[in-house]
């Protein structure tokens, strides 16, 4: 992960307020890593109650002697909510692979507007009052905000970015 990390600089102009710009790449490391530290996945029987709802219909329908159509489609659908639990973290990261956004580079600032980040594909503007929490994890930040999620790696910030955000965490409203 640590060759994601391109180009590191903060500056700070004449008011103080701190800038930091870095450049990384989109790849497969870097999407596995935002998956594993900002998805929210349920674990034990829980991850699994829909899937075991929909075998328990599909079981009440083979026992009642329903439709047939509607019984192996009800199966089908809980194979399917099993495998797309169970092979979730491989799928989203595929997804990311496959789209045009795989292997570009982002820019990232900081400074004391907010966070933008700027592709090809994609620019991105979240200022910092729209920010509902920003929390550190092992291995990065999960911005939350008004638009969905974002995940910020630290590998691809230098130690005076850290700090930024670090002063800059707010906890879940």
């Amino acid at each position: 992960m640590t060759d994601q990390k391109t180009t590191d600089e903060s500056t700070t102009d004449a008011v103080n307020a701190p800038s930091h710009s870095s450049d990384y790449i989109l790849n497969r490391e870097y999407f596995s890593e935002c998956f594993d530290e900002s998805a929210h996945s349920q674990t034990g029987v829980n991850a699994y109650r829909k899937a075991i709802m929909l075998l328990a219909i599909a079981a009440g329908l083979f026992y009642f002697e329903a439709n047939g159509y509607a019984t192996w489609f009800m199966l089908s659908l809980a194979v399917v909510e099993i495998f797309s639990i169970r092979y979730r973290r491989g799928w989203w990261v595929a997804r990311q692979m496959l789209s045009r956004a795989s292997g570009s580079k982002v820019k990232l600032h900081l400074d004391e507007q907010g966070i933008s980040t700027d592709s090809q594909q994609h620019q991105q503007c979240i200022l910092w009052g729209d920010i509902s929490e920003l929390r550190e994890t092992e291995k990065g930040f999960v911005v939350s905000h008004k638009s969905g999620r974002n995940y910020l790696s630290k590998s691809a910030l230098d130690e005076a970015a850290l700090v930024f955000l670090r002063a800059k965490c707010l906890p879940a409203q």
